[in-house]
């Protein structure tokens, strides 16, 4: 299908894990993904659980906060937009399309206003490399 799509099921696994860790990948959503897009979707996950993507949400949040007080939903768009961009190598597309991207997830899965707090932080969180 596309990466979009791709990126979408790597959002539900990861809210999947986050809810029950032994929780087994969704199978019928990979049944709509190409190899290729599995196969991306699968290299996400994998970049999401790395330890410096925590660590490069929880560098932007406001003073105080931590990652277990953010919605679940947002907390992973987060991570796949940050494990994207700085695990993807030579692949990764432009800041501002995985922007768009968490911010479309955002908009269909996360809470009212979801998006806006999501733009702001991969903004800041997204530079370099």
């Amino acid at each position: 299908m596309s990466r979009t799509s791709a990126r979408e099921y790597a959002l539900k696994v990861l809210y999947s894990r986050e809810l029950n860790p032994e929780s087994e990948p969704i199978e019928e959503e990979t049944l709509h993904l190409e190899e290729k897009d599995k196969a991306f979707a699968d290299a996400l996950i994998e970049a999401a659980a790395h330890e410096d993507v925590d660590d490069k949400i929880k560098a932007y949040l406001k003073k105080n906060w931590s990652l277990t007080q953010l919605n679940v939903v947002d907390k992973n768009i987060l991570r796949l937009a940050v494990a994207e961009f700085y695990h993807s190598g030579e692949d990764r597309p432009d800041k501002k399309v995985i922007i768009n991207e968490a911010i479309e997830l955002a908009k269909t899965y996360g809470g009212e206003g979801s998006y806006r707090f999501i733009n702001g932080l991969l903004d800041k969180a997204l530079q370099g490399e």
